[in-house]
């Protein structure tokens, strides 16, 4: 990956950390909140997914050049999973001033399907004013819980890309609000 494209990924993090932190004045990040959802939190899910989905893509690519960009998320981190087993075990924490919760973003991708956020997601994005079985709008799956494991799977891939594929890239790459645990 050249530095400019690890750059313009670690560029967008950084606003969506800082509009992330800027939402925690109003929206605590603790387990309480995990089912608030907004309008604003609408927009961070969409960026944070789109830009998961965009990394998975060029992250792959360095190691597999047959991958296109029509895959679904599911291929592109069963990919991923297939150079790191390891992928679904690593977890981010909350730092300090937030309560430390865990977020294991990968644990539930498998060979044929993706992690309950990221179905969210995609009802979210493509069917977000219908109800679900509950009777609940699928818009309201845009909460502070799915934030917050979306948030966690963009910072692991990132972190990730720098370290395999931009190595010298002249900082290390640290969040305000979150820190991976690599369990090798």
């Amino acid at each position: 990956m050249e530095r400019v494209t690890f750059q313009m990924y670690w560029g967008q993090f950084r606003l969506i950390e800082k509009r992330m932190m800027e939402l925690s004045d109003y929206v605590t990040i603790d387990p309480k909140n995990y089912s608030t959802f907004s309008n604003q939190f609408i927009s961070m899910y969409l960026t944070i997914c789109s830009e998961i989905d965009s990394l998975a893509d060029e992250f792959c690519k360095e190691f597999d050049a047959s991958v296109k960009e029509r895959y679904g998320i599911t291929k592109k981190i069963n990919l991923l999973i297939d150079k790191y087993p390891k992928l679904q075990s690593w977890k981010c924490k909350t730092k300090f001033p937030y309560e430390e919760i865990n977020f294991v973003p990968f644990a539930k991708f498998n060979e044929t399907d993706s992690a309950d956020w990221w179905k969210a997601y995609n009802l979210v994005k493509h069917k977000r004013t219908e109800k679900d079985e509950n009777g609940n709008f699928n818009y309201q799956k845009a909460n502070l819980k799915n934030i917050m494991l979306s948030l966690s799977a963009l910072f692991v891939i990132l972190s990730k890309a720098k370290e395999e594929l931009c190595p010298n890239f002249p900082t290390d790459i640290e969040s305000n609000i979150l820190e991976i645990d690599f369990i090798n």
